[in-house]
């Protein structure tokens, strides 16, 4: 069984040959449809048109804990580390940080960075909303399995533990110290409404969603701050200082390809020079033993898994070799 995720058209920017016919240009640059997930900012900034806000609570885990434990490390040889989470959405990569790293948090600061406006003032209201099925049992099949769901953190306010790993018990226990429910029930949008209408009319199975608002506690992950800005700019945020640790995952592809939604892009012309010049930002801003860490899926998003390991080698970084997860994809500079 099979049930279609709730999307929604966008518009994504495009060059002129790969433009659907009908659709409407602007004078800045032309533009397509495509589909998305119903958490999007429109935006309009050097090649970017739309941010896909999809994101979760401790997504990507073994990622997460290779770059805390590396955290550690780091702290065994300085006072006080720096932290960036690039393209940081509504915030929750930077939390999940912030919460594996409570026990050293007044030695960490973490940045995130994002674009979009609404996605920053949402982090900063320390809110979070998250996607649960009404039927619980769902959860198992659809919800905590697949790695590229946006809502692979819906466990943590799952009633049983039952089918959950290790690592998500843990995280869920972590949950409940930090968050707490604010009583907000956010109701299904219009769209939703009419999308699970015609599902059911048309005899489908219908996905049916509770999305519950949670905040966090008093001093809890008050070492993250959030601001709007463009991680392409690092130099000029960072202002001279240095970085630890630079996390971008699962969103270089916004900028280095183009084309009609997921089934039909292609990485850009420029694409491995486009991620050559942020790559050579992210090295002179990261300091000594820094590493950077990318989406365990950067190259299925890319399209071509060979640009980034090239640019990265060229530039003389090297994957961390501290690790055994096979799907990390983090890098240092060599020594």
């Amino acid at each position: 069984m099979y049930i279609q995720p709730i999307t929604n058209n966008y518009n994504y920017l495009n060059s002129k040959r790969l433009k659907p016919s009908g659709v409407k240009t602007t004078p800045a640059f032309d533009t397509v449809s495509f589909t998305a997930h119903t958490n999007v900012e429109k935006c309009s900034k050097k090649g970017i048109s739309v941010l896909i806000h999809q994101t979760a609570h401790n997504r990507e885990p073994e990622t997460l804990n290779i770059v805390c434990d590396y955290a550690k490390k780091l702290l065994e040889k300085k006072d006080k580390i720096k932290i960036i989470s690039g393209g940081c959405s509504t915030g929750e990569e930077a939390v999940s940080m912030s919460m594996k790293l409570y026990n050293k948090k007044n030695k960490v600061d973490i940045l995130g960075i994002d674009l979009g406006k609404k996605a920053i003032e949402k982090a900063n209201s320390r809110k979070f909303i998250l996607e649960v099925p009404k039927d619980e049992n769902m959860l198992n099949e659809f919800f905590i399995s697949p790695s590229d769901s946006p809502y692979t953190d819906s466990y943590l306010v799952k009633s049983k533990d039952d089918g959950l790993t290790a690592e998500q018990l843990h995280f869920k226990t972590l949950f409940k110290e930090f968050f707490r429910p604010t009583g907000k029930i956010i109701k299904p949008s219009l769209h939703e409404r009419f999308y699970n209408l015609i599902q059911k009319r048309a005899n489908n199975p219908v996905l049916e969603l509770d999305r519950i608002e949670y905040e966090l506690k008093p001093n809890m992950a008050d070492n993250c701050k959030f601001i709007q800005g463009d991680i392409r700019n690092i130099d000029k945020i960072l202002n001279g200082e240095k970085t630890d640790i630079i996390l971008f995952r699962n969103s270089l592809y916004h900028i280095a390809t183009e084309g009609y939604d997921s089934y039909m892009r292609k990485p850009k012309k420029n694409a491995e020079v486009i991620i050559e010049n942020l790559m050579t930002k992210f090295k002179e801003s990261l300091s000594k033993d820094g590493i950077i860490a990318f989406g365990e899926k950067e190259g299925e998003q890319l399209l071509d898994k060979t640009i980034l390991p090239k640019v990265m080698r060229k530039l003389g970084f090297k994957p961390l070799n501290d690790t055994k997860h096979h799907k990390s994809n983090i890098w240092k500079v060599s020594e």
